[in-house]
This record gives structure tokens, sequence and C-alpha cells, in this order.
């Protein structure tokens, strides 16, 4: 009885038995390490194993968190730099089409000035401000009036060809009609031919060249120029090209149609003839 009592208080303290053992020897371990004294063999290489396995299983999930946080403080910053550059982008994005639009202006106003200083007869330079609450057959305003000189009846061009003639003018503004108007008469010659006619309006976005006889000689793809006659408009300035002839024996005049140059309505900066 008394060596059963023995065995059983043994066995219940085995685990504290061995967990002193275990301090033990690592105490001594490390004390033989201190003084120099090397551990070789099985039992060195058990107690580094062990101690490393640990290390590395404690260790691991530290790194994965590190991994982790280090990656999401990247993903931030590539945001904040994404979302700089996009503003940046905005920005650059701006200025160019300003220097874009600044180009085209410097563009127009030389081609006005070239046309300036090819003409003999005194202008004005001005801009169209608004188009007519009509349409764009029926009229448009520039920045220019009779302070400026500009008087009703005076012709107005621009470098690609004719535009209209002035109907109205204020003192810091006019109203002018296109030569598709219907109100709009000057004379023209074909360039092709020298065949002459008077230039009207027909209201539709083209423009009808009255007067020419069936024995004249026009075709269609002719240019047709501004003559100079009536002191209207400078001589030569395109007005633009033949598109339809009809002859009718009966008819002493020939149906001439004749459409503007394609930038008639998109016009900005205009000469005035005075």
């Amino acid at each position: 009885m008394g060596k059963f009592t023995k065995k059983l208080k043994l066995k219940k303290h085995k685990d504290a038995v061995v967990l002193l053992a275990v301090i033990l020897i690592s105490s001594a371990v490390y004390l033989f390490s201190v003084k120099g004294i090397g551990f070789g063999g099985a039992f060195s290489d058990f107690i580094g194993n062990k101690v490393y396995l640990v290390y590395e299983t404690v260790d691991y999930p530290i790194a994965v968190s590190e991994k982790i946080y280090k990656n999401y403080i990247d993903l931030i910053s590539v945001k904040r730099n994404n979302l700089r550059l996009k503003e940046e982008l905005k920005k650059l994005e701006f200025k160019y089409n300003r220097y874009r639009y600044y180009a085209i202006e410097n563009r127009e106003l030389k081609s006005l000035l070239f046309l300036k200083n090819s003409i003999s007869r005194k202008s004005a330079a001005a801009k169209i401000i608004l188009h007519g609450i009509e349409g764009w057959f029926y009229g448009l305003y520039i920045n220019k009036g009779t302070k400026n000189g500009i008087t009703v009846g005076d012709g107005v061009i621009s470098y690609d060809g004719v535009v209209g003639r002035v109907v109205y003018a204020g003192r810091g503004r006019s109203k002018v009609i296109p030569i598709t108007n219907p109100k709009c008469v000057f004379s023209v010659i074909d360039a092709n031919t020298g065949t002459m006619g008077i230039a009207n309006g027909a209201g539709n976005g083209y423009l009808q060249m009255r007067f020419v006889f069936n024995s004249k000689k026009i075709n269609k793809g002719d240019k047709i120029l501004t003559s100079g006659l009536g002191g209207v408009f400078t001589s030569g300035i395109y007005v633009g090209k033949v598109v339809s002839v009809i002859k009718k024996s009966y008819d002493i005049f020939q149906r001439v149609t004749v459409a503007p140059y394609k930038n008639l309505f998109n016009e900005k900066y205009v000469l005035v003839e005075k």
C-alpha cells in the first residue's frame, strides 16, 4: 500500500519534474556556453532545432502581419500619387487647350493682317461677337461701329473670302448680312472665263449669279471672285464655286448657282472695307 502511494505521488508530480529538468538542463547549457564550453552532438542539435522551431512558429504570423501592413501602406501611397497625377493631368490638359486656342487665334490674326496689307482700300479689323437670332443665313454682329468709321453698305471680307455687307451700324457694334442673304447684291467675275455677273443671295445657303447671257461661257466648278465694280469689295476676293449651270433656249440669261466657300459661317475675325 505504501509503495502504491509513493508511485501515485510521483506520477502526479511527473510533469513538474520534467519541466524542472528542462529548466536545469537549459540553465546548464547556458552557463557552459557563457564559460566557453561548447556542446556538440545529437543533444546540442536537438536543443537548437527545438528552439529554432519555436522561434519560427512565433515569428511567422508577425512577419505576415508586417508584410500585409507594408502592402497596405504602399497601396495608400499609390492611390494618393494617382489622385495627384490625375489633378496634374487636368491642369496640363487645360493649359494645352488654352495654348491650342491661342495658336488658332494667332494664325487667324496673322491671316487677317496679311489680307489687310494686301488690299489698297482703308479697312478696319473686327471680331464676330454674335450670330443673329434669325439664323446664320440672315445676320451676324461684329464688335465695331460708327466710332470706328463703319457705315451701312460697307463690305465685310475675311482671308478665306467675302463674308457680307453691313446693314446696320451702331456706335459700338454693327449688323452684317452674309452673301447668301437675298438682300446682299454685288458684282462678280468668273476667274476661269472672265464672264461677269451680279451675285445675289438665294436665301438657302447659295448664291445666284444673275445677268449672265446664254452666249457667255461659264462652267460648273469655276471659281467666282469679286470684280471690284460698284466699289463695295476689293477685286479678286474669293466668293465661291459654280455648282450648277442651266441654259434654256427661250431664256436670255443662264441660271448659275454658286456655293460659297465652306468657312463662310465659321469666321471669327473679319475686315470691314470702308
